[in-house]
């Protein structure tokens, strides 16, 4: 029975609190202090930012005093708020599509909420950055279709360049839009398209339904092909870095198998004595190419640290003197040779060689140094981080990479999980 009373008492506290509860509404959030207004800021003034401003002014006296509110249409139907705290007296608009005045909507907010009489501050935004980057737009006839080149000074986001073209009902329709992203790059091709002469058309819009007026020109694509990599041959020249192992092999480099795994791509050379830079290694590519563009695919990790280069050169020739083994000197895995203690690979070796770009690798979230690359930085660098090589770059069947520095600049060995080649093959 003493138990049987317990839960009786613990039943009637519950049906208590259950009927307190209903009979009454819990306030939530901060209840209203007062109704009293707080007094207008003063002193505004503004500075002009691309598609925008920056606002400053004087805040009230107000003890309760919370914010700033800015309202304001940037057009297309489209109303927008700006909030800055007590302790920061400036706030920036954006979003507008012209250079022509606008009108903001000034309030001062308190701690209850209550709003100031409205204040009219006037801005003059200056040129918005999708009018910024149409302007610099430049297109270029490239392999399999167009290059877009633009500059984007501002550094804005959500920039998109469409791209438009004639549809088989004589239509001139959207056909790919690109955007000026995360990646941090002012290049983009676009592709997909055969060798004959088109008409293209390219505008820029931004997040807020602004378009620019369009470009439109008449170019001829050239015709493109991933090059194939069976024909390829790493030469291990005298002066060529040393593989890490026989596992690591160059080869590894251009098998078509995109390993994440460190042990099963191609590395050189890592013991502390014979690591040093700069550093290259050489390929036979097995005939003469036009080359447009290369791919360079990282393993886990080594995108932005270790093994991983930041700025590289390419180098290309077709002087059979050059690349001559007798000559020259070279090693063969197969032969037993160890390249650990042979060949002249700390020497220059660049004689003769024509140099085709110089690269950088860019970080795609923008972050310096050696900090861990995040979720945007991976997939951009074990996805196949793309280099354009310059136009008019003469054709060439021997291609010489050479690192320069790598992320870490106290690493120098070089990984990296697959290279590809795009271009076409020469007949002569």
């Amino acid at each position: 029975m003493k138990t049987k009373f317990k839960i009786t008492k613990i039943a009637i506290a519950a049906i208590l609190i259950f009927v307190v509860a209903c009979g009454s509404e819990e306030f939530i959030g901060q209840p209203s202090s007062d109704s009293v207004a707080p007094d207008i800021i003063t002193n505004i003034k503004s500075e002009g930012t691309p598609g925008g401003a920056i606002i400053t002014y004087d805040i009230p006296t107000d003890e309760d005093f919370s914010h700033v509110e800015a309202v304001y249409n940037v057009g297309n139907g489209i109303e927008k708020q700006s909030v800055a705290t007590k302790y920061i007296q400036n706030l920036s608009v954006e979003g507008f599509g012209d250079t022509n005045p606008k009108d903001i909507e000034l309030y001062a907010v308190d701690k209850s909420g209550n709003r100031s009489e409205k204040v009219v501050a006037q801005i003059t935004p200056l040129t918005p950055p999708y009018i910024s980057l149409r302007e610099s737009l430049e297109v270029s006839s490239d392999f399999a279709g167009v290059l877009l080149r633009w500059e984007n000074e501002s550094n804005a986001r959500n920039l998109g360049i469409t791209v438009l073209r004639y549809d088989e009902f004589g239509d001139f329709v959207p056909y790919e839009t690109v955007y000026d992203d995360e990646s941090n790059t002012n290049f983009q091709n676009v592709r997909g398209m055969d060798t004959l002469e088109v008409e293209l058309g390219f505008y820029v819009k931004d997040q807020w339904g602004h378009i620019s007026d369009t470009l439109i020109g008449t170019f001829k694509p050239l015709y493109e092909i991933q090059l194939d990599r069976t024909k390829w041959k790493a030469l291990r020249l005298d002066t060529d870095i040393p593989e890490e192992s026989y596992t690591q092999r160059f080869e590894k480099g251009f098998d078509g198998n995109i390993e994440t795994a460190r042990s099963q791509a191609f590395s050189t050379v890592l013991s502390s004595e014979e690591n040093y830079s700069p550093l290259h290694y050489t390929m036979d590519m097995g005939e003469k190419n036009l080359y447009s563009r290369f791919k360079l695919y990282a393993t886990t990790w080594n995108g932005y640290s270790r093994g991983g280069m930041h700025f590289f050169e390419l180098y290309g020739t077709n002087d059979q003197n050059l690349i001559d083994r007798e000559t020259n000197g070279a090693w063969v895995w197969s032969n037993g040779d160890n390249p650990h203690e042979t060949g002249n690979w700390r020497e220059e070796g660049m004689d003769g060689w024509e140099k085709i770009g110089d690269f950088e690798v860019i970080k795609a979230s923008g972050l310096p140094g050696l900090q861990k690359i995040n979720d945007i930085d991976r997939p951009f660098s074990e996805g196949g981080m793309e280099f354009l090589i310059p136009g008019g770059t003469p054709p060439y069947r021997y291609i010489r990479i050479r690192q320069i520095e790598n992320w870490d600049t106290e690493n120098k060995t070089v990984t990296y999980s697959e290279i590809e080649f795009f271009g076409a093959p020469v007949n002569n």
